[in-house]
Formats: C-alpha cells, structure tokens, sequence
C-alpha cells in the first residue's frame, strides 16, 4: 500500500475512533497506527541526514592540496565527534512523538501492544541537544505520562483523558524540536553543504578557465579549447545537479519540520474540542492527569470553576462532528508532507 494510501486510511479511520465502540469501527481504527510509521520514517530519514549532510560537505571539500586534504579529514573527524551523536539523539528526540501517536492509536483501538520508553535514555539524549530544558523536560513528561496511561489504566475511555492531560506538553515540545531541526538542519548544515559544492566546482572550474586562458590563440588550439569548454559545461552541470539533490532534501527536511507542527496544531484543537473549547485545565482535570504522572503537578493558578470541574471522558456526538472536520483538514495538510519526504 502507498504511504499516500496508508495516511488517509489511518486519519479518515479517526472518526471512526472518536465515536463508536462497534467492533468494524475497531477493525478501521487500527489503520491509525499507520500515521506513527509515516512519522517513524520521517524522522529517521532526517535523523540519518544530520550526520550524513556533515559528512558530504567534508568530501566536497576540493581535494586539490595537501592543506585541502588535511581539511577534510578535520572535517569528518568533527563529524564523527559532534553530529554523529546529534544524529542519534535527534532520532531519539522524534520518536517521543512517534511513540506517543502509535500508543494513542493503540489505545483507541483497545490493542495493548504495551509501552516501555527508556525514560534515562530520552533524558539524556534530549539533554545532549540544543534545546530547551523546558522542552527536554516535556519531552520526558509525554513519554512518563503515557507510559504511566497505559501500563496502569489501559482502556479505550483513556483516549480523551490522553490527547487533553498531554496537549501542554506536546505543544512546548514539538515547537522546540520542529525549531531545533529546521535552524540546525535545514537553515544550516543543508546550507554549508551548498556551499562546499559551490567551493569545489569554483576550484576546479577556475582551474579550468586558467588554462583556457593560457592559450594563445584559441583558433589554432581549437582542439584544446573544444576540450576544455566541454569539460567546464559538464563541471557547471554537475554542480547543479549536486545542489539540486541539496535543494530536495531541504525541501524533506522543512516538510518533516511542517508535518510536526500540524500534528502539535491538530492535537491542540483535539484538546480544544474535548475541554469545551478551554485552553486550562481545573483542578479536577489536574488531579485525573495527575494520576498518571510520576511527579504531580501543583493545582495552584489553575481555574476551579465548579461548572467546569466535571470531566466527561466519553466523547459526545457534537465533539465527535467536530473532530471530524479537523481530521479532514489535517489530512490534506500532512498527506502531501509525507509523500515529499517518502519519496
């Protein structure tokens, strides 16, 4: 099935998820999983990019000296030593996200497929990125609190408990990662790969125009001059070629920064849609989420509005119309986000 496919099979399956507890609704949920493979492939395409991006713009250098040749082994050596590692906890960074889409789908699907994160190992490899300590706390927040969810109370009605205990935390963190890979990967290393091309065509295509210009008299060095004005075009050639692979995956890099953001964005109105239309949560709501909390959160500034303090966990029909209609757009925001970076 193409990834294309599989996407809107498992978002349209959503509605499904959102409102009934028939067992054929229960058998086109489970196509919701399928969104946390698309994610997973995301992220470690542009994960493995990272320290590969680093790597050809070492081997562009132009290997025309023996200080140039110095160069690039300094290069791969920073490779080896800082974005190597970044690489992989960028990786383990995204699979928060991941993890958490698969096990909301799990458990709206009621299929236990179970949750066991490495807690110490998300914490430290957030705590070797460039990010906010805000965000590597929310990080480790999102992944405690699901983990905790679906070990201790793992059951269908949990899904709203989920998406409006989680939306603070998924909010913070998935704007500190969706920022963190598109100034560090996108903006950056892309852009230094660029320009090390540009260095390496500009040095051997200078050496090109030198030589054409030592010929005395192109008329009788026509053999020559052919020679070398084809090797220059087919020089300039490639050196297009080479930056348009660039341009494309920048262009996958910035659609995986995109589709992170429209999951933060859906999950919000989710959360909107599930807690009439409030941002905060009561004290009640604070004391369910913290149910599932390692470290409760403090109920103070929180609105106690007694009106508001009870929470419904089942999902009304009015909610589930409007979840519907955000589905929807969801779906043709991220489709095309996915085919880019599957491709």
């Amino acid at each position: 099935m193409k990834p294309k496919v599989k996407v809107l099979l498992a978002l349209i399956s959503f509605s499904f998820i959102l409102g009934s507890c028939q067992k054929e609704d229960l058998s086109e949920a489970k196509s919701f999983g399928d969104l946390s493979q698309s994610l997973a492939i995301a992220n470690e395409t542009i994960s493995a990019d990272i320290y590969a991006s680093c790597a050809r713009s070492a081997t562009w250098e132009a290997l025309g000296t023996q200080q140039s040749r110095i160069n690039s082994k300094n290069r791969l050596n920073k490779c080896d030593e800082i974005y190597l590692p970044n690489s992989q906890n960028t990786e383990i960074a995204g699979s928060v996200l991941v993890n958490y889409v698969a096990a909301v789908g799990n458990l709206a699907t009621e299929n236990d497929n179970g949750f066991t994160p490495q807690l110490n190992k998300i914490s430290d490899g957030l705590g070797k990125l460039n990010i906010d300590e805000n965000a590597r706390t929310a990080g480790v927040k999102i992944a405690d609190f699901i983990t905790n969810l679906l070990v201790t109370d793992f059951r269908r009605d949990n899904l709203k408990v989920a998406i409006v205990c989680t939306d603070q935390d998924i909010q913070k963190y998935s704007t500190e990662l969706s920022d963190f890979i598109e100034s560090s990967y996108v903006k950056s290393l892309l852009n230094d790969e660029i320009t090390q091309i540009h260095e390496n065509y500009g040095f051997y295509i200078s050496e090109v125009n030198i030589r054409l210009l030592k010929l005395s008299n192109p008329e009788d060095d026509l053999q020559d001059f052919n020679a070398l004005q084809t090797q220059q075009t087919l020089l300039e050639a490639e050196e297009r070629a080479e930056i348009t692979k660039v341009i494309e995956r920048k262009k996958q890099g910035s659609a995986y920064v995109a589709a992170i953001r429209y999951t933060a964005e859906f999950h919000r109105k989710l959360k909107r849609i599930f807690n009439k239309d409030r941002e905060e949560l009561s004290s009640d709501q604070i004391q369910k989420c913290n149910k599932y909390r390692s470290k409760k959160e403090s109920l103070s500034f929180q609105n106690t509005d007694k009106k508001y303090d009870v929470w419904n966990q089942e999902i009304t029909t009015s909610e589930l119309k409007q979840a519907k209609k955000v589905t929807k757009e969801y779906i043709d925001k991220v489709t095309p986000l996915f085919n880019e970076i599957q491709d």
